[in-house]
């Protein structure tokens, strides 16, 4: 197996970014959605081309609590419910007006725990784990990273850098982050392409 590729500041901090939107979020795992979030605010090219195309963190998280309360209401059957006089939505708004927005994201998490995944190493991706609390890998992670280092050896680059970071999570094609997507009308090869010709143009 090769050897991992250590990362630019600037990747390490998207990293830490990363890491810290999943403890704020209650999220008991290091997710593609956490990365997506971190990489939309991130001050380099690839941020500056999701912005462009409308992937801020205001509207990342906004489809992260969306999809979460969908998943918690998943199994309800809304026609059958509106017979009786509950309106699913509304009862959604009800509950984020009470108890804030990210109610029914911890909801669902605890409704539907992520699966048992490997602890992130702090050796692979610096920084990511701090105070003593660690997080797991979601498989979106885990196929991100992997793509990024899959990218930067392909292009024979000495480490990885935030370019990297985000055509391997754009290069994801199940979980969370291509549903993120499509719930903000965005072609996450569109993008991918976008951020090659970006960083190109730069370089």
């Amino acid at each position: 197996m090769s050897e991992h590729l250590r990362m630019t500041r600037d990747a390490i901090a998207v990293a830490i970014g990363a890491y810290e939107h999943a403890l704020r979020l209650g999220h008991g795992y290091l997710g593609g959605e956490h990365f997506l979030l971190a990489l939309a605010a991130a001050d380099q090219p690839a941020g500056i081309v999701l912005r462009d195309h409308g992937v801020t963190p205001e509207r990342v998280e906004q489809e992260i609590a969306r999809q979460a309360g969908a998943a918690l209401f998943g199994d309800l059957d809304r026609d059958a419910l509106a017979v009786i006089g509950i309106d699913v939505d509304a009862v959604r708004a009800s509950v984020e007006a009470s108890f804030g927005p990210e109610a029914l994201t911890s909801a669902s998490q605890a409704v539907h725990p992520a699966p048992r995944e490997r602890r992130l190493d702090p050796r692979r991706v610096s920084g990511a784990s701090r105070d003593g609390v660690f997080l797991r890998h979601s498989p979106s992670a885990e196929q991100s990273v992997g793509n990024a280092q899959a990218t930067a050896r392909a292009r024979h680059d000495t480490s990885v850098t935030v370019e990297h970071l985000a055509l391997g999570l754009l290069a994801v094609t199940e979980g969370p982050v291509p549903a993120i997507l499509s719930g903000l009308g965005v072609s996450g090869p569109v993008v991918r392409s976008a951020i090659v010709d970006r960083y190109r143009q730069a370089g």
